[in-house]
């Protein structure tokens, strides 16, 4: 295996103790190293190789073509992950191996790049790139998976807009987040501007409602069924380019928001939070900011990197993970953030990581260019 470090001096170091093995396709021995496909003079080329032994991360194989890249993961459990990405890639982790899916096309092959990806359970699971790209499936049986194309929420060729974020609270409260558009209601005699699309509550069938919205959505968190938070580019709608906002539902299609005050001027990216009092948001240029108990105003909360980050997620307080690019990942043990070790190929540039998620403190996945790496218990033999 080959790896990369992304620890700076100051930085606590890592904790070895949960790691998986090298995976074969990485193998090989120091000695036979070679930088290959990247200047080694670039700080951003791995030329170190270790084994995952001596890394927090380890990759393993995808069966996914190098030239598509892996945007998002989540999971109902150890055994069940999802993972997506462009060229209609979605795959899925039964514990053992990961499997492609085959998303199903009336003609030319899926060339969209799937962003949007959540499910409710192992039985109910949907994703999307755009509003007339929306698919559910019923999970993973038998080896492989039905994906079945949701109606477009879309009025026609010209109003598609791409999906970015994906939330719910079960098979019949699913909503879809992305970019906006704006349409005129005559019977109000105005323009509306919409920014999710939502599962109608009242339909029999699968139909799509507009939420009012003008904000792009790149990402939801959500504490409760009755809140729900949202970041985003607020550009060119509003003096606050990094917009976050708190809302209550009371299970319909609108939301109730409040704007808070990000403190920061470029674009969000991720979300996530312990509770309603423990909120961290992630974005462009190493931004990173955190809402405590009851605020309406982000901390500024220094990440000691100028790399963009793009999403985050944490098993608890004391535990949170942040991937972004240029092999960026950094954790939170309640205290500090620490850049940690992941294993990378070597005579490659380090690449951006999309998407991270987890069942638990020792089993966490990270996606990005053309990689998975995945956190957790050594294989026998190895340190507990």
């Amino acid at each position: 295996a080959s790896c990369a470090s992304t620890q700076a001096e100051g930085l606590a170091p890592p904790d070895t103790s949960t790691t998986l093995d090298a995976s074969p396709q990485f193998g090989g021995d120091a000695g036979d190293a070679q930088v290959s496909g990247c200047d080694a003079s670039d700080e951003d080329c791995v030329t170190a190789p270790l084994s995952c032994e001596e890394t927090d991360w380890c990759p393993v194989p995808t069966n996914v073509d190098k030239l598509y890249t892996l945007t998002s993961v989540w999971g109902s459990g150890k055994d069940d992950v999802w993972a997506t990405g462009s060229g209609g890639t979605v795959i899925h982790w039964d514990g053992g191996k990961w499997t492609p899916t085959v998303v199903p096309s009336d003609s030319l092959p899926i060339k969209d790049t799937f962003r949007a990806l959540w499910g409710s359970g192992p039985d109910d699971v949907w994703i999307a790139s755009a509003t007339d790209m929306i698919f559910h499936s019923t999970g993973f049986k038998n080896g492989t998976a039905e994906w079945v194309r949701a109606p477009s929420a879309s009025e026609a060729d010209f109003d598609r807009k791409p999906l970015f974020a994906a939330w719910g609270t079960g098979p019949t409260d699913v909503r879809f987040g992305g970019a906006p558009r704006s349409y005129y209601d005559p019977d109000r005699q105005e323009l509306v501007f919409t920014n999710q699309v939502v599962l109608d509550p009242a339909a029999e069938d699968i139909e799509w409602v507009g939420a009012k919205g003008f904000v792009t959505v790149h990402a939801f968190w959500s504490p409760s069924a009755s809140e729900l938070w949202l970041i985003g580019d607020n550009r060119p709608y509003g003096p606050q380019v990094a917009s976050v906002r708190r809302g209550t539902r009371d299970g319909g299609v609108e939301v109730d928001w409040t704007q808070l005050d990000s403190r920061a001027t470029t674009v969000l990216r991720g979300i996530w939070g312990s509770s309603v009092d423990d909120v961290w948001v992630v974005g462009d240029n190493g931004t990173l900011r955190h809402f405590g108990p009851d605020a309406t105003e982000a901390s500024v909360v220094e990440s000691r990197t100028r790399s963009n980050l793009n999403a985050v997620w944490g098993s608890g307080p004391n535990d949170v993970w942040i991937v972004g690019d240029n092999g960026t990942i950094l954790h939170f043990d309640g205290n500090t953030w620490s850049e940690s070790v992941a294993a990378f190929p070597v005579g490659q540039k380090k690449p951006h990581l999309y998407g991270i998620w987890g069942s638990g403190p020792d089993d966490v996945w990270i996606v990005g260019n053309d990689i998975a790496l995945h956190h957790g218990p050594n294989k026998p033999g190895g340190t507990k």
